[in-house]
């Protein structure tokens, strides 16, 4: 049991991105958490591309909550299966269980508050891969907790 996401615990995967005023439809972000998958639905402009899910200032269980409801395409408004995340404007953290391979055994991760500040900050699938995830929560705020 569990969802297959980025290694959110690699720190040297994560990139920054200025904003763009020429970004399509289904790139846009709000501030926050933001999930990113492949839309699937081949009636969709967003058709094989990276869509942005914005989730906002909150806590998310990657596994159980992802659904139809909450990690949709932003335009046809079908399932996407998250599979790694962005941040902005926020503070942000995560706790886990994590599988690197078949055969080991899972690693209880998490990370301190870290800032995004007003750009895109997000885990670069090229220096990061996706690992096994049994336990994967996100969290963002506007501000940092007193911790």
């Amino acid at each position: 049991m569990g969802g297959k996401f980025i290694d959110i615990s690699n720190n040297k995967s994560i990139k920054r991105a200025d904003w763009s005023e020429t970004a399509p439809p289904w790139r846009k972000t709000r501030r926050g958490l933001c999930l990113e998958g492949l839309c699937r639905n081949n009636q969709c402009k967003a058709y094989k591309h990276h869509v942005v899910i914005p989730i906002g200032y909150k806590k998310f269980d990657i596994i159980i909550d992802s659904s139809e409801t909450t990690t949709k395409c932003p335009l046809c408004k079908q399932y996407v299966e998250p599979i790694t995340c962005g941040f902005n404007n926020c503070w942000w953290k995560y706790e886990g269980i994590k599988q690197d391979e078949d055969g080991k055994p899972p690693i209880r991760c998490s990370s301190n508050w870290q800032q995004a500040d007003n750009a895109y900050h997000y885990f670069d699938e090229h220096t990061s891969r996706i690992v096994l995830w049994k336990q994967l929560i996100i969290e963002a705020v506007k501000k940092r907790p007193l911790e």
